[in-house]
């Protein structure tokens, strides 16, 4: 040790090369371990905003869908009235008065629809025989036009009694306005159905239509668009130019609802369809990839950036400590003072790694638990308070994350994996808190029960917490043991065990009558996944 302590008085020069040398193996690794960090969160974030926006998608396609039913049923009710069936076929056989009051009716049963459905702006009802027999004062038919439009001929040879149209058509408009219309044609047969008698036509309000899905949020510059078969936006104009080929791909590979990375026009973007029923139409969702992580990087990058500078000057600390000690002591001085200053620094570097090391460690397992939000707060403490950990993962009932979290880390002791996809739960939900600990931690216990005494190598267990049709859902997996045929019928009656000894038969079915009592449902369901006993609590 002295001859080396010499060694570095006398060589000034190589002792500061071996000082930096000696700094860059300590750093590079953490800078390494930083960049890791950060490209893991910013992955972990985009994928849990692709499935907020899915789960968007699916709820406004569903309302999109369930709007477009109502409007289909409504006039389908009219248009198979036997009245109006009988009414529309012999029209040009009755007198005026007996018209007018068929007019009249049809008249009526189309105001209480638009009542009842606000979609609805104007109607107008023609027979074969080419007489307009109702209508709405703005809407304007032309009957001879219409019969040779190819509206007319889709609807004579297709096996559909409607169609849906968007456009602007010689054969309908509105005196109000010249702009493209959304419209339904719904075909009204003779009461035997062996023909046509005539024709009802449904225009759309675009305004109250629109409002299904414009207003949706996924992004800044995100949105949601109705495109028609030909990638034709429907009441809109922007559909960001998405290549006709891109739908068709989507389409073909049957990936409806589901967010995919795209590249249009040269600028990354993730898109997604959902299909709109029975139209040959979809919902198209789009937003740019970099927008739904750039807040968290511009954050990241903020709070990672005092770290780095702490990191730098703690090096060109120790790095001016020993120029200056090299330079002001003699060298006898430096050969016993060189030890304490070298013992010192290697303690600093030893704790400074340690320390930064942990902090490292602790964002990561934050992250792995799904802790996104807490990970970044945990970096703009360090960077400007020091070390402090409180946080948890949030389900948002605390007597739920109390039930749950203490029963999971049994499971990662008995090296089960455990996955958690949970949504963040309102306050008060239509459940009393304590019968849904009894049935979590009932469900949680079984699982892991079977999952330890597999013989299996790979063990999962996976809870899910999510809204779906207007329902709370609470999903607990397990891949193994697969419960067999037998078993599943039997699995919730009172007495029935698959634990022999070990278990009195009672668990499952205390479960099931909790969840009756909390007028909720429960099942369960096995595929290639594994055993999934899923419970339903109405909103």
């Amino acid at each position: 040790m002295k001859r080396l302590l010499k060694f570095f008085i006398k060589d000034r020069t190589l002792a500061i090369r071996y000082l930096f040398i000696f700094l860059i193996l300590i750093y590079i690794p953490m800078v390494l371990y930083m960049k890791f960090v950060y490209i893991r969160t910013i992955d972990a974030v985009e994928k849990e905003k692709i499935d907020d926006v899915e789960q968007i998608l699916r709820q406004t396609s569903q309302s999109v869908n369930f709007a477009l039913y109502n409007i289909e049923k409504g006039v389908y009710e009219i248009t198979e009235h036997n009245g109006i069936q009988v009414g529309v076929k012999n029209f040009n056989d009755f007198e005026p008065f007996y018209k007018n009051r068929i007019s009249e009716f049809i008249r009526e049963q189309f105001r209480i629809l638009k009542n009842n459905t606000s979609y609805i702006e104007g109607f107008a009802c023609i027979s074969t025989q080419g007489d307009i027999i109702a209508s709405d004062n703005d809407i304007v038919i032309n009957i001879d036009k219409f019969f040779e439009s190819n509206s007319f001929k889709k609807l004579s040879i297709g096996e559909d009694d409607f169609l849906w149209q968007y456009g602007i058509y010689e054969y309908i408009y509105l005196k109000s306005s010249d702009e493209k219309l959304l419209f339904l044609i719904y075909r009204i047969v003779n009461l035997d159905d062996s023909e046509d008698v005539g024709y009802c036509f449904v225009t759309i309000n675009p305004d109250s239509f629109k409002s299904l899905y414009k207003d949706t949020y996924i992004g800044n510059t995100g949105g949601v668009v109705i495109c028609d078969g030909d990638n034709n936006p429907v009441l809109n104009t922007k559909n960001y130019n998405i290549p006709q080929t891109v739908l068709d791909n989507l389409v073909k590979d049957n990936k409806f609802n589901k967010m995919n990375n795209v590249d249009i026009s040269g600028q990354q973007y993730f898109l997604g369809i959902s299909r709109l029923y029975p139209i040959d139409w979809y919902l198209v969702a789009t937003v740019p990839r970099d927008e739904l992580t750039k807040t968290v990087k511009k954050n990241l990058r903020r709070n990672f950036m005092p770290i780095i500078l702490i990191s730098l000057a703690t090096a060109l600390v120790i790095v001016v400590e020993t120029f200056i000690l090299s330079k002001v002591v003699t060298e006898k001085e430096m050969a016993g003072y060189r030890l304490v200053v070298s013992e010192k620094m290697n303690e600093k570097l030893r704790m400074y790694k340690h320390d930064f090391t942990n902090h490292l460690q602790i964002i990561w397992g934050l992250m792995e638990l799904k802790h996104y939000d807490k990970a970044l707060e945990y970096l703009i403490k360090v960077s400007n308070e020091g070390i402090t950990i409180k946080e948890k993962y949030e389900i948002g009932i605390p007597e739920i994350e109390s039930t749950i979290f203490p029963i999971l880390s049994k499971a990662r002791e008995r090296n089960i994996e455990v996955t958690l996809d949970c949504m963040t739960l309102q306050s008060e939900i239509p459940v009393k808190i304590y019968d849904l600990t009894k049935i979590l931690s009932n469900l949680l216990k079984n699982a892991i029960y079977a999952l330890d005494k597999s013989e299996s190598d790979e063990k999962k267990l996976i809870i899910k917490i999510y809204d779906e049709l207007g329902e709370y859902v609470f999903e607990i997996i397990n891949n193994v043991p697969i419960i067999s045929e037998n078993m599943r019928g039997k699995i919730f009656e009172k007495g029935f065990t698959t634990k022999g000894r070990e278990g009195n038969g009672l668990g499952l079915y205390i479960v099931k009558k909790l969840v009756k009592k909390n007028k909720g449902s429960i099942e369960l369901h096995v595929d290639k996944e594994g055993n999934h006993f899923i419970v339903r609590f109405p909103h």
